[in-house]
Order: C-alpha cells, then structure tokens, then sequence
C-alpha cells in the first residue's frame, strides 16, 4: 500500500490548479455586458484578447427583450505581465467590463 499522505484529494486537483493559476496572476475573471446583437462576441474577441490569451470559462444566457446580457469570462494569460495590456484593451473597447478580483463577494459566489 503506498500512502501519498495529507488530505489532498485527487478530485480536488483542478480546483489545487486553479487557485495557483490566480494566485500566480495567470488567470483572471470579468463580467462582460454584451450587446445582444450578431459580431459582438468577435469583437471582443478581435479587440480584447491578446495573442497569448486564452478563454479558460464562458458562460453566457441570451435572454430576450433585453439590449445587452452579462457574461462570466475566464481569461488565463501567457504571462502574468501581460495583464495591464490586456486590462487597456478592455477599455479602449465600448463595452461594460467589470474585472472580479479574488475575495470579493461577486468572485466567491459566481466561481
């Protein structure tokens, strides 16, 4: 029998990398009000997301009768210096961004 010891749990490995991945400022999160309207995710897209960016979560519900809808957007960057570009291109663009900084209220309840 080998006993790898601790209480780690091998179910608990994602959620082990995830928070590294915060803690390390490789991954970020953001509600994105989008305009319900064709080409607005491609927007984002084409004017947000730098060349080593990656979209790690993105859940959107499009709701009717409504001109915009928010989305939860998980960003993991190539480098954690990367961040302030990222950050200016988001608002250089028209949309509503609210960055959700780990230990807010907002952060713990929707991830």
């Amino acid at each position: 029998m080998l006993d790898l010891g601790g209480n780690n749990d091998v179910s608990r490995y994602g959620e082990i990398l995830e928070r590294s991945l915060v803690h390390l400022g490789l991954k970020h999160y953001f509600l994105v009000d989008f305009p319900q309207e064709p080409g607005a995710l491609r927007r984002f897209l084409d004017q947000v997301l730098g060349p080593n960016d990656d979209i790690t979560l993105f859940e959107y519900v499009k709701r009717n009768n409504r001109e915009t809808g928010e989305a939860l957007v998980g960003i993991e960057l190539g480098s954690a210096a990367e961040l302030d570009g990222l950050l200016a291109r988001m608002r250089a663009t028209d949309l509503h961004i609210e960055v959700l900084e780990p230990g807010s209220p907002a952060y713990r309840y929707l991830l």
